[in-house]
């Protein structure tokens, strides 16, 4: 009898997924943990294993978004069981039409010739069609030289260009994803900014002892990990910062789960993508042990290596426009909705100031603190800033 298999759910926030690409061929005999498909969800993509052993019979085509729990494949115990289940009304015509036939050939001028069959995911092969390109002209970096989407949407994008357009993009994926959670925090909370610049000349001094011990440490520590450290302390000062809204209940938690906005690729060199990573429990965390959590974090969302837990469970988040825009930069950046509080520092500038009545030059960091108005009153707000300005001010007060 036919085992199905259904949309499975990757993540406690995930509602729907999206095949990216099958990486088993339709009636193909997978064993029990081989590698089944790729599963794009809102934050991140997921290679999924096989979770019984049988001949592979696919439902929904790659590209579709489903819900969770949705029959999406089933698996045959014997072959007669598969031609009987292909032979069902339940198979989608375009799975099969998509796997079985070749591209359609291309008015565009060809730069190989190369009779071979093209091997290519369905759902490439759907945009190349639309878009008139060949795919004979691709090279593909799927399993086994397979063309997938992220093939030829740059090529797409080429194919498109005309005198007066740089280029076309689709307007789906991480790039729809983050105008909806953006659209969504915006309208669904009281958003407030507070803006302010920090001296951080001797938060920089402080940084430089730990650079010289680099080799000691095993890391360079980075100005984030010091400001990270400094968002910690000021948590437990005013420990409602680090809350969400959920339902009907302010939650304060515990832990200090840190959201860190990384940027990452995009589909083509003129888009740009946005994930928050999280690294969980910094509060117990030493410097060199948090600054190494977060690059290996980030470079596992950079890579695509990202886990459940890399992308789940922030409680307060850090978006740094450091070093990206103009010094002196400042900003009132959006929330990471349910989080109540985000923290967003920009590029430090150095300027004259007075300082026991004489004038010097310091380093001064715009710092902005956006927070839920619902969750947070102006008077805690204004404690935490406090607290975060002080501790830059002051880097001592991070080690206490």
């Amino acid at each position: 009898m036919a085992i199905d298999y259904t949309m499975p759910k990757l993540a406690m926030a995930m509602n729907e997924g999206v095949i990216n690409q099958w990486l088993v061929e339709e009636g193909a005999y997978v064993e029990k943990g081989q590698d089944l498909a790729t599963v794009e969800t809102e934050k991140v993509a997921y290679d999924v294993e096989s979770p019984e052993a049988g001949y592979f019979h696919i439902l929904v085509a790659e590209g579709e978004a489903v819900p969770c729990d949705t029959l999406i494949a089933q698996f045959a115990e014997t072959e007669e069981e598969l031609a009987t289940l292909q032979s069902s009304v339940n198979t989608p015509a375009a799975v099969s039409a998509e796997q079985a036939a070749p591209v359609a050939a291309s008015s565009t001028p060809q730069l190989s010739n190369s009779p071979a069959r093209v091997i290519a995911s369905p759902l490439a092969r759907r945009l190349a069609r639309d878009a008139n390109l060949d795919l004979h002209t691709v090279i593909g970096s799927g399993p086994g030289g397979r063309i997938v989407k992220r093939d030829v949407l740059p090529l797409i994008a080429a194919l498109q260009i005309g005198d007066a357009v740089i280029a076309r993009m689709p307007f789906t994926g991480m790039r729809k994803t983050i105008a909806d959670r953006m659209t969504a925090s915006l309208q669904s909370t009281a958003q407030l900014s507070g803006n302010w610049e920090s001296d951080i000349t001797a938060m920089m001094a402080f940084r430089q002892e730990y650079v010289r011990r680099e080799a000691e440490l095993g890391t360079r520590i980075s100005v984030n990990a010091l400001i990270a450290r400094a968002m910690a302390y000021a948590i437990k000062q005013v420990p409602v910062a680090n809350s969400c809204l959920e339902n009907d209940e302010i939650v304060i938690y515990r832990s200090i789960n840190l959201g860190i906005a990384v940027s990452v690729p995009g589909a083509s060199e003129y888009d740009s993508g946005l994930m928050v990573g999280v690294v969980h429990g910094i509060e117990n965390m030493g410097l060199a042990e948090l600054d190494l959590s977060m690059k290996a974090m980030v470079e596992r969302l950079r890579s695509g290596q990202a886990t459940a837990e890399d992308t789940g469970g922030a409680t307060i988040t850090l978006s740094s426009t450091a070093g990206v825009g103009p010094p002196g930069l400042t900003s009132t950046p959006v929330l990471n909705s349910p989080n109540t509080a985000l923290v967003g520092p920009s590029t430090p500038i150095e300027r004259p100031v007075v300082v026991d009545g004489e004038m010097c030059v310091r380093t001064l960091m715009p710092v902005s603190f956006t927070f839920d108005h619902r969750v947070m009153d102006g008077e805690p707000a204004a404690r935490f800033m406090r607290a975060l300005h002080d501790c830059l001010e002051h880097p001592e007060l991070m080690m206490a």
